[in-house]
């Protein structure tokens, strides 16, 4: 049914666009002597998980730039909870698609005489376009694309088969002095303390406090990223003959919870996770393994900002769009040029596996070495 309405809701949002570019008001200019550090700024993201993800190193770069600016972010009912934790933004605005609550939430907005609202969307959105046009900001910034017209600062948008969506949204820092090349753009998320203590429960219940773990994540957004039972259970078999030494901690959403048990019958080692009831517990479990083998996900951005090494798995049928791959962070990446990732084999996700640990062992020895050498 969603694929039926998909193409008519994309329709809509063309026609809409187009339909402001015809009122939209005329492009502000923009004196040069604002002070950033007294600034009110509120960044729109109300689309996924990972899109949330990929754009925290923008929030961190402008906050430690100007420690005194005031850093919102408008986000949905699908991912508001990606920041819940960060000290770092001042106030959660939560987008929920209902008109009612769309136009209080729009009033709202305007009652905060924001400085500068910033479309982090890299394709044109029409409710990032209404924000942007109606929110009363002082100025608004985003990158060249159709829903231009909505912007007063426009700032050229890369390549979109070439560069990474962190390198692409990070250009939306140059209007505020910052070069984003010189930026540590790392992706944050910031785990809670209580789910901190659940994920350290999960692993002591199961007796693997301090062994070497790898997650398997089997979950992911869309069928035809659901690898199959037999492939996960054909890798887990590859896996124990070579890494014996290793526990192995089954992921899984709960609607995949019965394949989580096909996947996990007759093994040993191989550990379900409880079923987490929040996008943090999830979050806090991966930050506890060494390694992470994940379908296309938001789990792939999340071992990017823990550092844990990460083979991801991804279905490319568009050629154009470059795979959102674990930015600057030690991975694999596979990728299905169909809509279909069981054409990734078990050996090959096994020798990508293979390989960062291998790599990772390579590197502990050599720091080992040279702590040695300079004791």
């Amino acid at each position: 049914m969603n694929s039926y309405f998909k193409p008519a809701e994309i329709a809509f949002r063309r026609i809409l666009i187009k339909l402001l570019r015809i009122v939209v008001r005329t492009r502000r200019s923009w004196p040069r002597e604002v002070d950033f550090d007294k600034c009110k700024f509120l960044f729109v993201r109300q689309d996924r998980i990972g899109d949330v993800l990929v754009s925290t190193p923008l929030l961190a770069v402008l906050k430690n730039k100007y420690p005194n600016a005031l850093i919102d972010v408008l986000l949905s009912s699908n991912n508001h909870f990606v920041l819940a934790n960060d000290p770092l933004v001042h106030k959660r605005w939560i987008y929920d698609k209902r008109i009612v609550s769309s136009w209080r939430l729009l009033q709202a907005i305007r009652d905060e005489h924001y400085d500068f609202v910033i479309d982090l969307m890299d394709n044109p959105s029409a409710t990032s376009t209404v924000i942007c046009l109606l929110s009363g900001a002082r100025w608004t910034v985003g990158l060249e694309k159709d829903n231009a017209f909505a912007y007063d600062i426009v700032v050229p948008l890369l390549s979109r088969k070439d560069v990474h969506i962190v390198d692409r949204i990070a250009r939306l820092l140059e209007p505020f002095g910052i070069d984003p090349a010189r930026e540590d753009l790392r992706i944050r998320y910031v785990v809670s303390t209580d789910s901190k203590k659940f994920a350290k429960q999960t692993l002591k219940e199961h007796g693997i406090v301090s062994a070497r773990k790898i997650a398997i994540n089997i979950s992911a957004g869309h069928d035809v990223r659901f690898w199959g039972v037999d492939n996960f259970r054909a890798l887990i078999t590859l896996v124990q003959k070579r890494f014996r030494h290793h526990a192995i901690l089954l992921l899984s959403k709960p609607s995949h919870r019965q394949e989580a048990e096909q996947i996990a019958s007759g093994f040993t080692q191989v550990y379900l996770s409880p079923t987490t009831q929040s996008f943090d517990q999830f979050a806090a479990l991966i930050a506890e393994v060494n390694l992470l083998i994940t379908p296309d996900t938001s789990a792939v951005h999340l071992a990017a900002a823990f550092g844990i090494p990460c083979v991801a798995m991804y279905v490319q049928s568009d050629k154009n769009l470059k795979v959102w791959d674990p930015y600057k962070s030690s991975s694999e990446i596979l990728v299905a040029d169909v809509d279909n990732l069981r054409v990734i084999s078990p050996n090959e996700v096994f020798v990508a596996a293979q390989r960062l640990l291998m790599r990772r062992t390579r590197a502990r020895r050599h720091s080992a070495r040279l702590a040695t050498s300079h004791s």
